[in-house]
């Protein structure tokens, strides 16, 4: 099991980095897109010039657009089931890659092969939870209606 010490501290570190680094480009990414819809808006709210234009603007379905695009970011729910799906496969295939590598003890010591069935196994149950999560979210949300297209009748 010592043997497995230095490759859990570079996966933590590289993982880490990892994550650090993405949290870091999606806040840059939001500021950016932030900035550009804050000077759009602003823009667009000054070419009103009286209350009356103002209700008038936001009766119209632009300004329902309008206010629906200030409030916070939302995403389509097919996009967050399919980033689950992502992430179930990945965590899959690597936990099946971890339990191919525990099983070729002739490769490896003893000690850490079991260190990789035992990984590989976690790996596949959060990635099978993953892909369990989003077939039921997928399920769900078409038997309420989210997927409806606009020629059809949402239940």
């Amino acid at each position: 099991m010592k043997e497995m010490i230095p490759i859990i501290g570079i996966l933590t570190v590289f993982g880490s980095v990892s994550f650090l680094t993405w949290v870091i480009v999606d806040a840059l990414r939001r500021k950016a897109q932030l900035r550009v819809m804050s000077d759009f808006h602003n823009k667009l709210l000054d070419r009103i010039n009286n209350g009356k234009e103002l209700a008038e603007f936001m009766d119209s379905p632009g300004g329902t657009k309008f206010i629906d695009s200030i409030s916070t970011e939302r995403t389509h729910p097919a996009q967050r089931i399919l980033r689950a799906v992502q992430v179930g496969i990945v965590l899959c295939a690597a936990g099946i890659g971890c339990r191919v590598v525990g099983w070729q003890s002739t490769i490896i010591e003893r000690e850490a092969a079991e260190g990789f069935v035992i990984l590989g196994i976690m790996l596949l149950s959060i990635g099978i939870g993953y892909l369990v999560s989003a077939a039921a979210s997928f399920g769900l949300g078409r038997s309420l209606g989210v997927y409806s297209t606009p020629g059809e009748s949402a239940r």
